[in-house]
């Protein structure tokens, strides 16, 4: 089965929507730089545990990120 990556994809355009820097983002959500630019990347999923603080670092609706992501 292949990754589904929309949830990646719309973290990277909301960062891009919204003139955010990526390496705040990932700061702010504790997730490693390196890691962070793999997964706005779709080179990487993102993981459960890490969704939240994400979206937290973001400042959007949960909503607005999961938009879109196929239901498994």
């Amino acid at each position: 089965m292949e990754r589904d990556y929309t949830i990646n994809q719309n973290v990277a355009r909301i960062i891009e929507d919204n003139d955010k820097k990526p390496t705040a983002i990932a700061d702010k959500a504790g997730i490693r730089r390196d890691t962070f630019s793999r997964i706005i990347r779709s080179r990487r999923p993102i993981y459960a545990d890490e969704l939240m603080p994400i979206v937290r670092a973001l400042g959007v609706p949960l909503s607005e990120v999961v938009c879109g992501a196929e239901k498994g």
